[in-house]
């Protein structure tokens, strides 16, 4: 991962006008193999709708991203998001019922693609409100 990273800030100093953060599918699939690995997740097949692994019976969908907020278009059984620093490292924004945070944006108009932005202060907020017991436990560091 860190080579990624090095890859894209030496195209960024090369193309000073583009951006050529690793952002979409690539994050997306980078979070979905940390938090199986931190988390013991059990991966499900792709293209699974509303959920990406899953851990003693219960379903789970991961959001992960570079910025301060996430995208969600639905509600999901257990929702853990995360924050991929530009060093390969990873930050725990939320973990805990996927309804919660659909709770928050479904009575809002839908944007035009889909996706409702849930900013990262609105889900630690919303983290706090529920026991350790509600989150999936991180088995490795």
């Amino acid at each position: 991962m860190q080579k990624i990273y090095e890859i894209t800030a030496r195209l960024q100093e090369l193309h000073p006008k583009k951006n050529f953060t690793p952002d979409g599918i690539l994050v997306g699939s980078l979070g979905e193999v940390l938090a199986e690995h931190h988390y013991g997740l059990t991966p499900l097949s792709v293209g699974t709708k509303g959920h990406d692994c899953s851990i003693d019976g219960m379903f789970v969908q991961i959001k992960t991203t570079q910025r301060k907020s996430i995208q969600i278009g639905g509600s999901c059984d257990h929702l853990i998001a995360l924050q991929l620093a530009r060093n390969g490292t990873v930050s725990e924004i939320y973990n805990g019922p996927g309804s919660r945070v659909w709770d928050l944006v479904k009575d809002k108009k839908r944007p035009m693609n889909g996706l409702y932005a849930v900013s990262f202060t609105k889900l630690q907020k919303l983290m706090e409100q529920f026991p350790d017991d509600k989150r999936v436990t991180r088995e490795r560091p």
